[in-house]
């Protein structure tokens, strides 16, 4: 079986190589799932007259919002360490993902006396509190089990 040696103090650079060949492993999978549908078609592998970049009626929020945390992500990490920058970036993709439209049903759920009775209540609360089980977990995990230290 084959091993790997890894220094503690730059164990968090074991993950970003394996992370990288599974990623061009599945590309040159759906390349090539491509090509065999575009040969079994007759259909030529890259139609420019078809091809878009946003398909019609996307959600382009979701999109760059995705991307605008990703990068907060980065950035956060330097500040506010792995374990609190996880838990708040977490909640807001589940925020965005659940619908940033319905955060407006909150003030109204909360003075109404019965903020459970709402479902977007709800969903913040489930999300917040998944966003710091998760985290939290994942943090255990690999801090703690595996010993591989974190950014």
């Amino acid at each position: 079986m084959f091993r790997v040696s890894y220094k503690p103090s730059t164990s968090h650079w074991l993950f970003p190589p394996i992370i990288l060949g599974i990623l061009a492993l599945l590309l040159a999978v759906m390349i090539a799932q491509r090509a065999i549908e575009c040969r079994r078609k007759g259909r030529p592998f890259i139609n420019r007259e078809a091809m878009r970049f946003f398909e019609p009626g996307c959600d382009k929020l979701k999109l760059f919002g995705s991307v605008a945390l990703f990068v907060l992500y980065i950035y956060a990490m330097e500040f506010a360490g792995f374990l609190a920058s996880s838990i708040v970036v977490v909640f807001l993709y589940s925020v965005l993902f659940f619908g940033v439209d319905r955060l407006k049903e909150l003030p109204a759920a909360i003075a109404s006396g019965r903020p459970w009775a709402n479902g977007a209540f709800k969903s913040v609360c489930v999300s917040l509190l998944l966003s710091v089980l998760f985290s939290t977990s994942v943090w255990f995990l690999f801090a703690r089990v595996f010993k591989i230290t974190l950014p």
